[in-house]
């Protein structure tokens, strides 16, 4: 190496710190940083007018009880108690504040002469199209009774409205309804509706952790799991992790393509190594980015540290452990997925060329998104453990099943960080070598087959 010419990772940083300072100094990303914490309170905003903006509109609806009555009369009466007891919220001083929830008015209509029920029920229906009452019930002659169901029975129990999505008024019928039955069935059987409700009265079942020794030898009692802890924590900060990697990675294709598009990608290579300028950019992105996880994690600890209501196992299930982890597999997947995208970017000369290669490396970027739920559910399956150690999808799904209470085994994570070391290592590797022809390279629309063959060239 001749005296005064910068090394190679010299040179790789000097590019680093260029790209990094530009980034953050740039308007696009100030507005990033105050972007996600808007949306988020946005959301929180929405839910909180959403909870406000209660629809209060009373809801109408018809009951054919061909029963006899007892149902009709159960509805009345359920419906009456619920009207007077249940649609106010309760003011700071206890007293009764605004109504959050519809009012239920059942109307009877006398069942239809034998041969008419089509014609009946045309008819409700019509009435609900036109806004008279909100659908209607039927309730079969049978229903009450205990009998098993033979032919000519009538044990009809139905529910027909034109907004099925409404679920506040089925779900009440079918409760009053089922509760009805089951006290009428239960006295035409001689037994005590009050005793069966006492000895069928289900138990809480209270989730616990485990009993540990501590480190004076003293045994610390099972403490009570926390849903939020156990599954909000590893479920935010795996979407997290995933959201900075997808709003950074895929922006060096549009980056390293701009910059070849307006020929200085040529200039800056007369200076400095293709690698090298890879290389740079994709430390660039890792700084950027490891920029922003310290602003939302230091945040997040901030708000669950303080805020009231929060419970104090969500701050203890962020352990420095935890975070140490997020960091490395944001890194690695951030070289991963860098790496491809500026190499895909540096192959094309137009936006048009880059559309054509976007979907499958998309794909490859989201795909480990669909196995959140079962590996949230079942961190230790055999189909979690084998998707987690694939080394594309391993930093999202191992660092969720690293959060989720009590994680992999250590040999899992050695075999995982090795085939995901190496995998990154070939990521940068043919990335480069992608990048080192194809930023120079013009005219020929990139093809998968042609990224092969100069991965493999000398």
């Amino acid at each position: 190496m001749r005296p005064g010419k910068p090394a190679m990772s010299v040179k790789a940083f000097v590019v680093a710190r260029t790209e990094y300072l530009k980034a953050v100094r740039s308007k696009a990303f100030i507005v990033g940083v105050l972007l996600m914490p808007i949306l988020m309170g946005g959301s929180f905003i929405a839910l909180a007018i959403s909870e406000k903006a209660k629809d209060t509109q009373d809801r109408h609806f018809a009951v054919v009880d061909r029963s006899g009555g007892p149902l009709w009369d159960a509805l009345v009466k359920a419906a009456a108690e619920r009207n007077a007891y249940e649609l106010y919220e309760l003011a700071p001083d206890g007293s009764q504040g605004k109504q959050v929830r519809p009012r239920f008015v059942p109307e009877r209509v006398d069942p239809p002469a034998a041969g008419e029920e089509n014609k009946a029920e045309l008819a409700l229906s019509e009435r609900v199209r036109h806004g008279e009452i909100f659908g209607y019930l039927i309730l079969g002659r049978d229903l009450p009774e205990a009998a098993e169901s033979a032919a000519g029975t009538d044990r009809e129990f139905s529910w027909q409205t034109e907004t099925p999505t409404f679920n506040q008024l089925p779900d009440w019928i079918e409760n009053v309804v089922n509760a009805t039955v089951r006290s009428h069935r239960l006295a035409g059987a001689g037994l005590d509706q009050a005793l069966v409700d006492r000895l069928s009265r289900r138990e809480p079942l209270r989730e616990m952790g485990l009993a540990r020794l501590t480190a004076s030898g003293e045994v610390r009692a099972a403490e009570e799991s926390d849903k939020a802890a156990n599954f909000g924590v590893p479920l935010v900060l795996t979407l997290l992790l995933f959201m900075l990697v997808m709003s950074t990675a895929p922006a060096l294709l549009n980056s390293v393509l701009e910059e070849k598009m307006q020929k200085i990608a040529e200039v800056m290579v007369a200076t400095v190594k293709p690698f090298d300028l890879m290389l740079g950019k994709l430390l660039a992105a890792v700084l950027m980015t490891l920029t922003l996880s310290v602003i939302y994690v230091g945040a997040g600890m901030i708000f669950v540290n303080h805020a009231s209501g929060i419970p104090p196992q969500v701050a203890a299930a962020i352990t420095p452990r935890i975070l140490m982890w997020f960091a490395l597999f944001q890194v690695m997947a951030l070289l991963i997925y860098g790496s491809i995208f500026a190499a895909v970017g540096a192959s094309c000369s137009e936006m048009q060329d880059a559309q054509s290669l976007m979907g499958p490396m998309m794909l490859m970027l989201v795909l480990p998104m669909f196995f959140l739920g079962p590996v949230l559910q079942s961190p230790d399956s055999i189909v979690s453990r084998i998707v987690s150690m694939f080394p594309p999808a391993t930093p999202v799904l191992m660092m969720l099943r690293i959060a989720v209470p009590p994680g992999p085994a250590w040999w899992e994570l050695a075999v995982a960080m090795v085939l995901t070391v190496l995998f990154t290592v070939f990521c940068v590797w043919a990335g480069g070598k992608i990048f080192r022809i194809g930023i120079l390279s013009q005219g020929q629309a990139p093809t998968w087959r042609r990224l092969a063959q100069w991965i493999m060239s000398k």
